[in-house]
């Protein structure tokens, strides 16, 4: 079957999501399986759209999992709406109903851990390759692994992902007489052929996880712009238009230190991150005369290191909620005060809105694509592009703030190489190639 992908590539605000639901509401004939980043969305969404179902709502009122949910829905032919958890999970049994009742997908946002590091110790993994526990799939030019015998107990987790998902054994060491490897996951590649069409509504795709997966995988898209609520050929538009609103602090806070300053291997070193957590009081102390307070503020950083940086003596910000927000489970129980007051956000993150007063943002990563994943893609000729995948994540992860409702930020970028990319995105100056 051949799939119809098209990428709609435009900038935040540009109408993508109000576009969906024209397209469902004047299409109820078609059946649509959306996949968004939140929670929040399914509801707004599900509630936009008569013919759409909620899958979390099927899964509360049959009181069966989501996944089972899934399967239920898909056999009836009818639309629905998920979140991105769901995504790697799929079935043969649902894949076949998406076959046979002609489904589309449209994917609100790109996946931004498509492609990721399989948590298994590489001793283990290479015990597990030579006892033949697991194996490599025949004729398979990625070295996708199966499953051969079952895994003991506390790799259980990992046993599911290789039954459920593409995972590829790569030699980080890449030598034959002492092979060091490594499992890379991701999902069923299958997933992209069985729909009849397949949209991606998002922003700087060519730096996005997801491009890279489409390029390993040959699957060919057109990419598109919305403008006007219209479908257009692609074209930039960058940051010109936000230029006037996003206040970038150029001060002696970010002298120093080195060019590296930001990156994982600079942060994981313990006198670093006392110089990151002195920087963020020093930053916060600075925008006082800016009338900050500690539900305005916002900063991300490595995820590992977030409890070696965090501000902890300004008053107002509770490392806890930070930990809280991050736990699925313990966010649901959050009060919106809870939430507002929240200062630690994951430079991942996408497709939320809790945090659209936030005046204050702090990005103190600089962001690189984690190196296996790079050396995995660059061993398939697919090409990598640095700037514009720290661009794409740092984009992103700003667009969490009030600047998503067309309101003035402050930001504070340390990294020199991370704010010169803002800085000529605002400005309208494309990545060199």
């Amino acid at each position: 079957m051949h799939t119809k992908t098209r990428v709609m590539d435009s900038v935040m605000g540009s109408g993508k999501t109000t576009r969906i639901i024209d397209q469902i509401n004047k299409h109820p004939e078609r059946h649509f399986i959306i996949i968004v980043e939140r929670q929040t969305e399914v509801d707004r969404l599900a509630a936009a759209c008569p013919n759409l179902i909620s899958l979390s709502e099927v899964s509360e009122e049959l009181n069966i999992k989501r996944i089972d949910a899934l399967e239920l829905v898909a056999s009836e032919g009818k639309s629905m709406v998920s979140t991105h958890q769901l995504f790697t999970k799929w079935s043969d049994n649902f894949l076949n109903s998406v076959f046979d009742w002609g489904y589309e997908l449209i994917m609100d946002e790109t996946i931004s851990d498509i492609l990721s590091i399989v948590p298994i110790k590489i001793p283990d993994l290479n015990a597990y390759i030579e006892e033949k526990f697991i194996g490599r799939c025949v004729g398979n030019k990625f070295n996708k692994v199966k499953l051969l015998k079952p895994l003991l107990s506390k790799y259980g987790d990992v046993e599911d992902r290789i039954k459920n998902k593409d995972c590829y054994l790569f030699d980080i060491a890449n030598d034959i007489d002492d092979p060091h490897y490594q499992l890379i996951q991701a999902p069923r590649s299958e997933m992209f052929t069985v729909f009849q069409r397949i949209s991606v509504l998002t922003y700087q795709f060519k730096g996005s996880l997801l491009r890279c997966y489409f390029d390993l995988h040959g699957i060919n898209y057109q990419l598109l712009s919305i403008q006007d609520g219209e479908v257009t050929p692609y074209k930039d538009e960058l940051g010109l238009n936000f230029k006037d609103k996003i206040d970038i602090y150029f001060g002696k806070l970010n002298h120093g230190y080195g060019r590296d300053i930001g990156s994982r291997c600079w942060t994981e070193k313990p006198n670093n991150q006392k110089v990151t957590k002195k920087r963020l009081r020093n930053i916060y102390n600075h925008w006082k005369k800016e009338g900050i307070t500690s539900e305005d503020f916002l900063y991300t950083t490595h995820k590992s290191f977030q409890k070696k940086v965090h501000p902890s003596h300004i008053k107002g910000l509770k490392n806890k909620l930070n930990v809280d927000y991050a736990d699925t489970h313990k966010r649901k129980n959050m009060t919106d005060q809870e939430k507002r007051n929240v200062s630690y956000l994951s430079q991942t993150i996408r497709g939320t809105n809790d945090f659209s007063h936030k005046r204050f943002l702090a990005y103190m990563s600089n962001t690189f694509m984690d190196p296996q994943i790079r050396n995995f893609l660059a061993k398939h000729d697919v090409q990598i592009d640095e700037d514009s995948y720290a661009l794409n994540r740092m984009i992103q992860w700003l667009w969490r703030g009030c600047i998503r409702n067309d309101e003035e930020m402050y930001v504070f970028v340390p990294s020199k190489r991370m704010r010169q990319l803002l800085v000529d995105w605002l400005d309208g100056k494309p990545i060199s190639a």
